[in-house]
This record gives structure tokens, C-alpha cells and sequence, in this order.
């Protein structure tokens, strides 16, 4: 018998599966983009318990008849590729024709669809076992397509979906970036039978991103506009004043596809980098238009990620549009390639393209060795009398009878205020003479809402107001100069950042209270251009000291380093 045999349909549709459909979210963009590449102009999303139970999606594209309805469920079956010339020029969202196969071989399928000049439509349900049922059924403008029971046939699947509020905020993101890209479409969702979004077609790009976020926030954005006959970058960047804890918003069109690519996302932070602290992180949304053949988009199975044919092209272009929006005024010559040292560009070594490094923590003055303590460092020195002096904006150095001490203001702040919020002490609760109205954006709405009671312990006191605003009537005293809305948004994108170990429930409220508290001290925090006094430093050094973790912020930086005499000798080879 042979080691090597051919594996049937159903198993090779699920292993498809595994690389298209990660969760309900994925079945949600597969479906808008088949709608998208089919010319509706409305296109209606409706899902129950975050869909895992029930996913709709309706549009009044040109529809199908009965034989492209039918094999539209056979793999690699498309209508958007003809050769292999048209590889190279994918103009279409959907092309590999894996998507409605892979869905039907993990979930129970339901498609409605008909012609426009049809009398009949046609009906195909696909249930357990692949069973499938075709019918004739009455007309429609377009097509529907019903997603129940995702996974219901892969538990080892199904077990590693997250909480229904974390499976929602990946469907609303999704929507809202489809929406984004094309605004003279309508767009709608509905979750549990409530409306989340309501977006009619938009006049303009601007128009659209006011319905998807806010009039607020939009005034918070900087136009993007610079074309060549090669590229165009337009969109919305955020002003230095607007900045986030968190990389949350920041999306990359290209080509009216949503993905990932590391060049762009270096352009922008290389852009901001003499505006804004490396602590935090600007907000964009970038539309880039270029040439489909110097693009590949073929490069990932969920089509998340793109490779530019010339990406230090896109590079210098991308950086010099988000400066001149940043630099009203300015004009940037992006073929003159930029100077280039120690293998990069130069300035961006200050942005690396990995999320966060990690820290590298030196011994902390309470965690020095015994015989270290005993070196006699500057005799007389106590915390009584020690002095303090800046060295730039963020750090501040003292002598003591143990060594020098150099302490990351911020990080130490935020280390004392993260443990007062957690244990809740001195947290009082300060009444707005006027309450405050803040507009978010309808995935943080649904967040926040979803942990008020979490939010109110802390002291901020929060209504709804309709739409995607809120009322709040409250808040503790230790925030009462910090930015309320940029706040709730950091807290919102913790919350979804939190939930990444594939089992819904271990979220617990635990977690949940230690990553609120987290985003509340940030903000409370001094920052690095702050100067404190020295009664100040020595209230925080002391506040510190108490704290059951003291050598590190929430977020693991460290709060301080200690070099001992034994140090110093070592490191100027005198021992």
C-alpha cells in the first residue's frame, strides 16, 4: 500500500480553511469583498453573538445565476482571473476563488442570489456533511449569503475563538475599514439586533471618515495629499498634539485593499519622529494608489500583507507626504534619494520596525547585593538630603550612600500611580460641573460600554448618549487635567490588545482591572518635559519605594537604575 495517497475535497477545503478563515471576522471581509468586487453600492452586515452563531451579508451587487451560484462553491473557481498575466495585475478584492469553498467546508451555508433582469433566483444550502440542497427561489436584487455554526465541525477550531465582544471589535473593524475604503458605498451593521453602524454613501473620503469616527476625532486629523504619476498617498494623519499609547488606528490601503507592510509604517513614524516621544505612537489611515503590477498582493492567504516591487520608492514617498501634512508649507523632493548611514535611512533608527523591544533591566538600588550596599558612595548623602538634576527631558539622576541613582520620571509615576488606582486608594471621585459628551469611534463605544462598571469603580462615571457617544458625569480627581477621550481610546485598545491567548476565558476581570489601571496612570503620569522640584522627586522616590514592585512600569520598563563605585570601576577598568 502506498505512503502517498491524494486527500479527499472536504480535508483539502479545510486546510484552505485554516489559512483563510481565522475567525468570524474573516468570513465577514471575504463576503464584503465578494459583494465589493460584484459593484454593490449597499452592502448590509448582520451578526449574532459576535458570529459565532449567525453571519448575513446582503448586497445589491449584479447577483448570480444558477450556474456561476453553483460554482462559486468549487475551489479556484473565480471570476476575477482569466490567465496568468492577470496575477500580475490583481485590480479585484477577491481572486483565488478559496473563499466561499472554505467557508462552506467549517460552517453551515445559506446563498440566496439572482440576476437583475432574472424572474427566478436561485437558493444553496450547504449543512453538515456537505449536504447540499439547490432550489429556486424568488428574486432578489444581488445577493445574500447566511453563515451559521462557524466551525461547528473543527471543536479544535472553535474552542480557540475569543470573547463575543473581542470577536465583535474584529467584524467592526473590518467593516469600518471596507467603509473607509469606499465611501460611495453604503455600508450597515447590525449586531444582536441593535444597530452598530448606519454609514449612507459618503460625497468624499473626509464625509466618511466623520460618519465612522466622529466629527471630533476627525478634527483631531491632518489632510494627506501628495501625487506623482507613479503613487498617490492621500488620508488622514494624526496631528503631533493627538498622539496614542497604543499603535490602534493606524490602517494602510493600498489599492483600496486593508493590509500590513512594515515599509509604510516605518515612512510615518520616520515622519513624526522630531514631533512626538517614542513612548507614543501617531494615528493614520493611508489610501496609497499605485500601479497593480508593482504590487504583490498575492503574498499572504488572507491577503493581509503586500510586497512592493520598490519599496524604497514608496518609502521616501510615504515619509515625505506625511511630513508635508504635518508641515503645512513644505515641500519634500522624493527622488532625490535621503542620505544613508549605518544601513538605513537617516533619523530612523529611532522608530525600529519591531513592536517593542524589550528592556533590559540593570540591578535596581533595592535588589543590590549586600557587598555592593556596603561601598560608602558618597557618605553623608540620605533621601532627606539628596539633590536631583535632569539629564535631557525624561531621566533624573541623584547620589546616594549606595551609588548613583537614574530614574525614568515617567515610568516611576506611572509605576505609583498604577498601583493606587489598582488597590483604588485615595481614589475620589470628582463630579463635572458640566458633563462632558465624548464621541468614539463604534468599536471603542461598544468596549467601553461593555466595561463601565469596571470604569466607574475607578471613579469615571459613564452614561450612554446615543449613537456612539457618551455622557460622562464624572471623573477621579487624579485625572482631572488628562485627555478624557484620548484616554477611554487607549483604554479601549487595551482591552482588545489584552485578549491574546486564544481562550475567551482567560480575559478575566483581573486582567481587565490591571490593564485599565495601566492606561489610567499613563495618563495621569508626568511626562518626559515636565520638570519636578526636588520636594517633588523626593515624594516620588519615596512613593516608589513603597510600591510592591518599584524597579519596573506596568508596562515592564524599568523606573530606575543604580550604578554602584564597584560598577563604575568595572566599567572604567580600574578593577
Amino acid at each position: 500500500m502506498s505512503n502517498i495517497s491524494v486527500l479527499p475535497d472536504l480535508l483539502i477545503n479545510k486546510i484552505a480553511a485554516g489559512e483563510v478563515i481565522e475567525r468570524p471576522a474573516s468570513v465577514v471581509r471575504e463576503l464584503v469583498d465578494n459583494a465589493v468586487d460584484a459593484g454593490a453600492k449597499r452592502i448590509d452586515v448582520e451578526v449574532l453573538h459576535g458570529g459565532k452563531k449567525y453571519m448575513k451579508v446582503s448586497d445589491n451587487g449584479c447577483g448570480m445565476d444558477k450556474e456561476d451560484a453553483l460554482l462559486c462553491f468549487e475551489r479556484h473557481a473565480t471570476s476575477k482571473i482569466r490567465s496568468e498575466d492577470d496575477l500580475f495585475n490583481i485590480s479585484t478584492l477577491g481572486f483565488r476563488g478559496e473563499a466561499l469553498p472554505s467557508i462552506a467546508s467549517v460552517s453551515k451555508v445559506t446563498l440566496r442570489s439572482s440576476k437583475a433582469d432574472s424572474d427566478a433566483g436561485i437558493k444553496i444550502e450547504i449543512g453538515a456533511n456537505q449536504k447540499k440542497e439547490v432550489s429556486e427561489a424568488p428574486p432578489i436584487k444581488g445577493t445574500t449569503v447566511e453563515i451559521r455554526d462557524i466551525f461547528y465541525n473543527t471543536p479544535a477550531r472553535r474552542k480557540f475563538l475569543k470573547t463575543v465582544p473581542t470577536e465583535l471589535s474584529h467584524i467592526i473593524d473590518t467593516v469600518v475599514q471596507k467603509a473607509f475604503a469606499y465611501p460611495d458605498t453604503a455600508f450597515s451593521l447590525i449586531h444582536n439586533k441593535s444597530e452598530l453602524l448606519n454609514a449612507p454613501a459618503a460625497s468624499d473620503l473626509k464625509e466618511r471618515f466623520t460618519q465612522l469616527y466622529g466629527e471630533e476625532m476627525a478634527g483631531e486629523f491632518l489632510d494627506v495629499k501628495k501625487m506623482s504619476k507613479a503613487i498617490s498617498v492621500t488620508g488622514f494623519t494624526s496631528s503631533a498634539d493627538f498622539t496614542r499609547a497604543s499603535r490602534s488606528h493606524q490602517i494602510i490601503f493600498v489599492n483600496k485593499r486593508p493590509v500590513k507592510n512594515a515599509t509604510v509604517n516605518h515612512a510615518v513614524y520616520n515622519a513624526y519622529r522630531e514631533v512626538i516621544s517614542k513612548e507614543r505612537h501617531p494615528a493614520y489611515f493611508l489610501f496609497l494608489e499605485i500601479n497593480p503590477e508593482t504590487v504583490d498582493v498575492n503574498v499572504h492567504p488572507a491577503k493581509r500583507e503586500v510586497k512592493f516591487e520598490r519599496p524604497d520608492e514608496i518609502h521616501r514617498f510615504v515619509r515625505a507626504a506625511v511630513y508635508e501634512a504635518l508641515n503645512p508649507g513644505s515641500e519634500i523632493d522624493v527622488f532625490t534619494p535621503p542620505a544613508w548611514k549605518g544601513g538605513g535611512y537617516q533619523g530612523a533608527a529611532s522608530y525600529p520596525l519591531s513592536e517593542k523591544d524589550p528592556p533590559v533591566v540593570s540591578e535596581s538600588l533595592s535588589a543590590m547585593p549586600a557587598d555592593s550596599q556596603t561601598d560608602i558612595f558618597a557618605s553623608g548623602i540620605t533621601p532627606e538630603t539628596a539633590s536631583f538634576f535632569y539629564i535631557g527631558e525624561s531621566f533624573v539622576a541623584t547620589v546616594t550612600d549606595r551609588g548613583l541613582l537614574i530614574i525614568d520620571q515617567h515610568a516611576a509615576h506611572e509605576r505609583i500611580m498604577y498601583e493606587k488606582f489598582l488597590r483604588k486608594v485615595s481614589i475620589e471621585s470628582e463630579p463635572l460641573f458640566l458633563p462632558l459628551r465624548v464621541e468614539l469611534p463604534v468599536k471603542e463605544f461598544n468596549l467601553i460600554i461593555k466595561q463601565r462598571g469596571i470604569l466607574n469603580g475607578f471613579g469615571l462615571d459613564i452614561e450612554e448618549f446615543g449613537g456612539s457617544s457618551i455622557i460622562i458625569r464624572s471623573i477621579p480627581k487624579e485625572l482631572k487635567k488628562a485627555d478624557v477621550k484620548g484616554l477611554l481610546l487607549d483604554v479601549a485598545s487595551g482591552i482588545v490588545d489584552e485578549d491574546t491567548t486564544g481562550i475567551a476565558s482567560d480575559l478575566t476581570e483581573d486582567t481587565l482591572l490591571k490593564n485599565i489601571a495601566a492606561r489610567l496612570a499613563c495618563h495621569k503620569s508626568v511626562r518626559g518635559k515636565e520638570q519636578l522640584n526636588n520636594e517633588q522627586l523626593t515624594r516620588m522616590m519615596s512613593d516608589l519605594d513603597k510600591a510592591d514592585e518599584p524597579d519596573k512600569c506596568p508596562h515592564g520598563r524599568p523606573t530606575r537604575i543604580s550604578l554602584s563605585l564597584d560598577d563604575l570601576n568595572r566599567m572604567f577598568k580600574r578593577t
